[in-house]
């Protein structure tokens, strides 16, 4: 694997050189930027916002000297131009211009999206997007880009299917382990959300394919939390105001994420089923997602559960707006998730101020919010005890005393992006959090402490 890499940088680095004059009348250089999963179909999961808030930070603020340039493909064909637009309406700062676009990308918006990708000596391609399915597809023409001089760059959501593929499809698992050894020959950097997951990477290489950490240069960023830069969605569905009034009549636990295996449902209804037979005024379960994969029995047990509609409500398919209303509706936070990239909705619940119950994993830790209790355990019974000890001084209150975050203490989208710039070699300063919240400064500190305003 180490003698694959070596081989093909060598090449691209003799490529890159002959090329370098042939093409220095091009006007721009390019960022392609990979958002082919989004561009079919935005799931409003976290990935998605992930990939929305970062395009449009670097349309609205493109590195100088390069254009911003989306690209997409499918399984029916390789990678093309997508309209910067294709997420419209795409918000820009007062007196900001999109990228400038060249001509072959202005024809691609005008035949519908046609044209390949042109790349050569001094662009750079991000994988932004998780496209796992469809980057090792098109190995021969990411291939042709790189032994052109095109720098690799690709983030790092998770290594889950690989590490724990009991909670995946088969086909899942088999389309990462395709993607885990492209990005170990033909990568030039990982760019991970964490310190765990650059950790779980480097080992998985050594482990798998003999790769020392310095073979695959990997560094972090921060995660932005101003979910008004991630192009939110909006929205209130007719039952809203009397879903929002019960919550706000009684405790509420909030659980979000899609309904998968790892997040941890299965044992969170049962210890809520077990607390309900116990106390009376035991709070409700609220449960935002959308249906996922390998967990029928549970969507059916959900749907059909005789405390649905009055101590349990399956909230599937919920805007922006109506998920920030909850959110303050509801008088704490579960996060039961057994494994996690980051964990944004940690980061979201401790922003409404609410206090949160995590599972103790190591990122959730690596964050380390002010306000979060922490469980271990798998059985309901150690869930249900957990939930106990730390509502029960609080059960028959109609909330929870708010944990008070100022939201200046959190990093925002602007900062991610600057970050991810300055790994991509783009901008020669990590950027400093301001205040004395210090985030995580990405690839420098290994802590991220926001700290409580109270």
């Amino acid at each position: 694997m180490r003698h694959a890499r070596q081989c093909l940088n060598e090449r691209a680095s003799t490529a890159a050189t002959a090329t370098t004059a042939a093409t220095a009348h091009t006007p721009a250089r390019q960022l392609l930027v990979d958002v082919s999963v989004i561009h079919q179909s935005d799931a409003r999961t976290g990935i998605q916002r992930v990939v929305r808030a970062l395009l449009l930070q670097l349309l609205m603020a493109p590195p100088a000297g390069y254009c911003v340039r989306p690209i997409f493909a499918t399984r029916q064909h390789g990678y093309r131009y997508a309209a910067p637009d294709f997420l419209d309406p795409v918000p820009q700062a007062p007196g900001a211009a999109l990228s400038p676009m060249r001509a072959d990308a202005m024809e691609s918006v005008r035949v519908g999206e046609r044209v390949c990708v042109q790349a050569g000596c001094g662009d750079l391609f991000l994988g932004l997007d998780l496209a796992a399915h469809l980057l090792p597809r098109h190995q021969a023409q990411v291939l042709c880009w790189k032994r052109r001089g095109v720098k690799m760059h690709v983030l790092v959501y998770d290594l889950l299917p690989l590490l724990h593929p009991e909670w995946f499809n088969p086909k899942t698992v088999r389309n990462f382990k395709r993607w885990i050894k492209w990005l170990a020959v033909y990568a030039d950097s990982a760019i991970c959300i964490s310190e765990t997951v650059k950790m779980e990477l480097h080992a998985w290489l050594n482990t798998h394919f003999g790769m020392l950490p310095t073979t695959l240069p990997a560094s972090t960023i921060v995660l932005g939390a101003d979910i008004e830069a991630s192009a939110p969605s909006g929205g209130l569905p007719a039952q809203a105001s009397s879903v929002l009034a019960r919550l706000r009549s009684t405790s509420a636990v909030l659980m979000v994420g899609t309904l998968e295996p790892r997040k941890g449902y299965d044992q969170a209804l049962a210890a809520f089923e077990q607390l309900w037979q116990q106390w009376e005024n035991a709070p409700l379960l609220v449960i935002v997602g959308r249906p996922g994969w390998k967990t029928q029995a549970l969507q059916e047990k959900l749907r059909c559960h005789p405390q649905a509609g009055q101590r349990l409500f399956w909230l599937e398919d919920v805007s922006d707006e109506y998920l920030a209303q909850l959110y303050d509706a509801c008088s704490s936070v579960l996060v039961a998730s057994r494994g996690e990239g980051f964990g944004l909705p940690l980061v979201e619940a401790v922003q409404h101020g609410k206090p949160v119950l995590a599972r103790e994993i190591a990122v959730f830790q690596e964050l380390k919010l002010a306000g979060i209790t922490y469980f271990h355990g798998e059985s309901a019974n150690d869930l249900a005890t957990a939930i106990g000890n730390w509502l029960k001084p609080a059960w028959g209150k109609t909330v929870l005393p708010p944990q008070r975050h100022a939201s200046s203490f959190f990093p925002t989208w602007q900062l991610s992006a600057a970050q991810l710039l300055h790994a991509l070699g783009l901008q020669c300063q990590v950027p400093e959090p301001h205040h004395s919240a210090a985030v995580l400064k990405a690839g420098i500190s290994n802590s991220c402490p926001m700290e409580s305003a109270a």
